[in-house]
């Protein structure tokens, strides 16, 4: 059998942050809690799995319903609002395909796309 060896793990992670703003103030507004949240020195533990585009469409289900909210935020300097996508992979010549749906979803809720890739 052939080693697939492409990726080993990938996540997409939404994120809102803000100094000023408390969690639970964003919670209530979105009506939504997070799978995780942390303050400033929490450890900080991720979740891993493939493919990218599937945890885009899954974020597109949770968030598509609260975009209003979520576009004022982006607009609001009090926040900062980001995807970060991490892929860990034994390729070091892996790419990145996301299509003009995915990107235009992430860009019209967030101010910027991280992106961070680990060869083993």
């Amino acid at each position: 059998m052939e080693k697939d060896c492409s990726t080993f793990k990938t996540f997409i992670e939404f994120a809102i942050t803000s100094h000023e703003i408390d969690l639970d103030t964003i919670s209530d507004e979105l009506g939504m809690l997070p799978d995780r949240s942390f303050r400033k020195g929490d450890l900080v533990t991720s979740k891993h799995s493939p493919p990218i585009g599937h945890h885009i469409e899954f974020l597109k289900s949770i968030l598509l319903p609260k975009i209003e909210i979520l576009k004022r935020y982006k607009e609001d300097a009090r926040f900062s609002v980001s995807f970060l996508i991490w892929i860990e992979t034994d390729n070091p010549g892996i790419g990145i395909d996301l299509n003009e749906t995915e990107t235009a979803f992430l860009n019209s809720i967030s101010n910027g796309i991280s992106f961070s890739l680990l060869t083993m």
